[in-house]
């Protein structure tokens, strides 16, 4: 009984200390579109550009109130966050890409952390990438 509540407190505590709480806001039309172009380091990993339209990037208004169509993207390779995107450009170091094929996954998210979305699925952008 002991160990099923301390489990129990855990997961409750885990849960109400998360920083982000992962709402959910719709886009507004016109939905944003992104156009990503990979392009291989010489020294390590991979360049990202990010072309955006309909979504503005402002650093300066996160944790501020939310805007239509603004705020910041977040990056995943093979489903592991590796940062938050801020700007057109992006490095991704080699040691992320270590599958045949790997999988870069763009979400997009408001000022106060919510995950935008259109008719209630996620707004994101999924490339595949297959290693040498």
């Amino acid at each position: 009984m002991n160990i099923k509540f301390s489990i129990f407190l855990l997961f409750i505590s885990i849960n109400c200390f998360a920083h982000h709480p992962g709402n959910k806001i719709d886009a507004e039309k016109p939905y944003p579109l992104i156009n990503l172009e990979i392009i291989k380091d010489k020294v390590d990993g991979y360049n990202l550009y990010i072309n955006l339209e309909n979504f503005t990037l402002n650093p300066s208004q996160i944790g501020s109130e939310n805007q239509p169509n603004m705020g910041y993207l977040q990056l995943f390779v093979n489903d592991i966050k590796i940062t938050r995107v801020y700007s057109n450009w992006v490095h991704v170091p080699q040691r992320f890409f270590n599958l045949k094929d790997n999988f870069i996954k763009i979400t997009f998210n408001s000022n106060l952390y919510d995950e935008f979305t259109i008719e209630g699925k996620p707004l994101e952008y999924i490339l595949k990438v297959t290693s040498d």
